[in-house]
């Protein structure tokens, strides 16, 4: 079998000219998890494909498999929960300061080589058995310094009020805040999709009604419906992000803010974070796992028989976030069209906000020959 990363499809059917159908899907078919199935529950192949494919996110990942298998066999859950609470800080924090700078055409944060740095650590650390966190937390606190609040991540007050947040924006001392006062200056405001946030905090037994259905890589919808994961979700109660709504009613605004407040919240709990994994058996021979990460739950569904992994079913951020109906769909669909390069530009800013873990590709249909204007 051979593994591919996958991508992101984004359809675009000019058949109206100023107002295009966006159609989103996920080409990832679930290779990982067919080659798991089937192997002895022994294997070091799981862990091996594990981490060596999933280049975002390898310890969710293998946390949600390693909980979910445990869970199946009605073994002792592993608790890495702070680890993956680290992954997290670190993907928010690269995001913030390189990923969606690059992503929408920003020159990105001086010194970046030291985020790959930083990196390499934190791969290396949360590898082991037994993490140096305190080794961590003296590399994580200068770069989120540099690189995002521009004071020591435990002083910063920016979050407070829409003002506070405002004033450090304009400031512009960190790649972050040029990041936001880009995003406030030049990007217009589109309303919330209407697609359904999934519970960050839903009950296993609830996610297994669904996942032990038609719920699936390649259909990700509960009971025919798209629902969207993201930090968001994980903030929705914030005053901040009230107000925002209440201000701009601007949904891609939204989605970026909530990846600050996400990693400041994460910061301070994360020496003893509490529900960012869940696990248990839901039904006999079956594990499910339900994952946070910087993009959303990531759910994972074992099934263990007479020693053999039986089945394993995979569904990341990814996959809801770009299924039929989904919020990315919807999010596209307002913007207006003028030129394939306008319309890029425009999208550039929905997809890093909504960040599919895997590259994009944008197709144009049936445009004007005279509108045309291919990258």
């Amino acid at each position: 079998m051979s593994f591919t990363e996958g991508s992101v499809l984004i359809d675009v059917d000019m058949t109206s000219q100023t107002r295009p159908k966006v159609t989103t899907r996920s080409t990832r078919q679930g290779e990982i998890s067919r080659a798991i199935t089937g192997q002895p529950v022994n294997s070091l192949l799981p862990k091996t494909l594990i981490e060596s494919l999933y280049a975002l996110c390898p310890q969710a990942h293998l946390t949600a498999f390693e909980c979910a298998m445990a869970a199946a066999q009605q073994k002792e859950i592993p608790q890495h929960t702070r680890k993956v609470v680290y992954e997290i800080i670190n993907e928010h924090l690269r995001f913030l300061a390189f990923d969606a700078c690059v992503s929408v055409g920003l020159k990105p944060a001086e010194e970046v080589r030291r985020l790959g740095q930083l990196r390499a650590l934190t791969t290396a650390e949360l590898s082991k058995e037994i993490p140096d966190f305190d080794r961590l937390d003296e590399a994580i606190a200068p770069a989120i310094q540099t690189f995002v609040t521009g004071s020591g991540p435990d002083q910063f007050e920016a979050l407070q009020s829409l003002p506070d947040f405002e004033a450090w924006m304009m400031h512009g001392a960190t790649a972050a805040s040029r990041l936001y006062a880009q995003l406030w200056e030049t990007v217009p405001c589109r309303r919330h999709t209407s697609v359904a946030m999934l519970n960050p905090r839903c009950s296993l037994e609830t996610i297994e009604t669904w996942i032990s259905g038609d719920v699936s890589v390649s259909c990700p919808l509960i009971n025919g419906t798209a629902h969207q994961t993201s930090a968001l979700g994980r903030c929705e109660n914030q005053p901040l992000l009230n107000e925002i709504a209440e201000q701009y009613g601007c949904g891609i605004r939204a989605q970026f803010v909530a990846r600050l407040i996400d990693l400041m919240l994460y910061w301070k709990i994360r020496r003893d974070p509490q529900w960012s994994v869940q696990a248990g058996q839901t039904a006999p021979n079956t594990g499910l796992a339900h994952v946070q990460t910087a993009r959303g739950s990531l759910i994972v569904r074992v099934i263990v028989e007479k020693g053999i992994i039986a089945g394993v079913k995979t569904i990341a951020p990814t996959e809801w976030n770009f299924a039929s109906g989904s919020c990315a769909e919807q999010a596209l669909s307002m913007i207006e069209f003028s030129s394939e390069d306008q319309w890029r530009r425009d999208a550039a800013w929905i997809l890093a906000a909504i960040d599919p873990c895997v590259p994009y590709s944008i197709r144009f249909h049936n445009v004007l020959q005279n509108e045309s204007n291919h990258a």
